[in-house]
């Protein structure tokens, strides 16, 4: 009985400290990857075809990738955490809903001539900011 109590204890232990060195790990890694600022713009559906995806549906918390990004089809699929930081001289002066900060996924490439860095679908722009604003200026960082 004790051999057995022993094992669950190390078992205990060992899965606590997995668990928390992965916590650790991957908190740092969130914070080694270097914040950009950059504009948003968005998009409306529909959300297919996708440059990344054809007409497989990736839902709605998606974007487009601007050149500053695309990198030649490379972004595709990455998540990024994109963080509304202010308004821009054009549309609403105040446009950010508090602090609110959004994951998507690159599922396209923005046209030539996009406005924005980062092309957010109508929905995940509205999760952050108020779509009368058209643009807003924001941080992002690749999010893994």
């Amino acid at each position: 009985m004790a051999t057995m109590a022993v094992k669950f204890h190390y078992s205990i232990t060992m899965a606590l400290t997995v668990t928390t060195s992965c916590l650790i790990n991957s908190t740092y890694f969130l914070q080694a990857q270097a914040q950009t600022d950059g504009t948003a713009t968005y998009y409306t559906p529909p959300y297919t075809p996708s440059a990344c995806y054809g007409y497989e549906d990736q839902g709605v918390m998606i974007a487009a990738a601007s050149d500053a990004i695309w990198n030649n089809g490379a972004a595709c699929g990455q998540s990024y955490a994109v963080t509304c930081t202010s308004g821009t001289n054009e549309g609403t002066p105040h446009p950010c809903w508090g602090s609110s900060t959004l994951t998507v996924k690159i599922v396209d490439h923005c046209p030539s001539g996009c406005r924005g860095t980062i092309d957010l679908s109508q929905e995940a722009f509205a999760s952050i900011a108020d779509p009368n604003s058209g643009v807003i200026n924001i941080s992002y960082q690749t999010y893994v």
